[in-house]
């Protein structure tokens, strides 16, 4: 058997983050919405039945990109190689586009678009719920990156509920100065709030999907909100500098993705949001038009 496969891998933000607690294991927990946008790689997978299973990565885009089990695509194709009793040659190629360590889940959408792909190369032995349940093995951002559009996330970001989306919008996403470790993120969290022995602020996401659902943008990004913000934007200060631009050019809102350092904005049409990316670009800054991506993804 051979078979060739590519997939869309999209980046994801958050529309809110915040943490509501910490399990005895370690693990953060909680409560917000991811939304996935345009932005994307372009995994290609490629698979030939053999006796002995192997998996070669290669990419393009970005070259500080692991190719080998550091990789969390790499890592995903071995999962599903067992988690289906398959046994052959699978090579992973990565088109990069989304920056890396950026808060927008790129190696979790590549680890998912290869799980995506290896599954129909194999006839869809995995239901969604089992190929979410490989990839939440690999990585708390998988699930919903297998499934995509706009998800209440809860638990460790395993517990997913589907939820409107944003109303249609364009926006800039823009990334500058040294990517951010999501583990070193969550301990200066813990540090500034305590190991989150006790409630931190209000989590209330109820008040954004509600917003979402009548289509109010005004008010979706007034609810917007993220906790990694208070740590991060103090360590790397091109976060406030891309927020205050782009809200300078006419954002109706503008916020960290996930861990950062990433920084979306969101602009009532696409004139406008190109406007403010040739706004960055003048202060030396790179980033990327996009558009919401509100459907879930096709796993059968």
């Amino acid at each position: 058997m051979t078979g060739r496969v590519t997939e869309s891998a999209y980046a994801k933000i958050n529309l809110s983050l915040q943490i509501v607690g910490k399990r005895t294991d370690g693990y953060h927990i909680l409560d917000g919405v991811m939304q996935t946008v345009s932005l994307r790689d372009a995994v290609t997978v490629d698979f030939e039945a053999a006796a002995e299973n192997t998996v070669f990565l290669t990419a393009d885009g970005n070259p500080a990109m692991p190719t080998d089990g550091r990789n969390l695509a790499y890592r995903a194709a071995d999962a599903l190689l067992k988690a289906t009793g398959r046994t052959g040659s699978v090579h992973i190629h990565i088109e990069k586009n989304i920056p890396m360590a950026g808060g927008l889940a790129g190696g979790s959408a590549d680890a998912a678009a290869t799980l995506r792909a290896l599954n129909r190369l194999f006839g869809f032995p995995l239901s969604a719920g089992e190929l979410c349940q490989t990839g939440a093995a690999l990585g708390a951002d998988i699930p919903f990156c297998i499934r995509g559009g706009t998800m209440r996330t809860q638990g460790i970001g395993d517990l997913l509920t589907p939820c409107a989306g944003l109303p249609p919008c364009s926006l800039v996403i823009a990334c500058a100065g040294d990517g951010v470790s999501t583990p070193l993120a969550y301990a200066e969290l813990d540090r500034r709030y305590g190991d989150f022995t006790h409630a931190v602020g209000a989590s209330n996401p109820e008040k954004l999907i509600d917003a979402l659902q009548k289509g109010d943008l005004s008010t979706v990004c007034g609810r917007m909100d993220n906790i990694f913000e208070s740590v991060i934007c103090e360590r790397n200060p091109y976060v406030e500098v891309i927020r205050n631009a782009l809200t300078e050019k006419g954002a109706v809102g503008a916020m960290m993705s996930g861990s950062g350092p990433s920084v979306f904005g969101i602009f009532r049409t696409e004139r406008e949001a190109e406007a403010g990316l040739a706004e960055l670009k003048r202060i030396g800054i790179s980033g990327s038009v996009c558009t919401p991506v509100n459907r879930e993804f096709s796993l059968c």
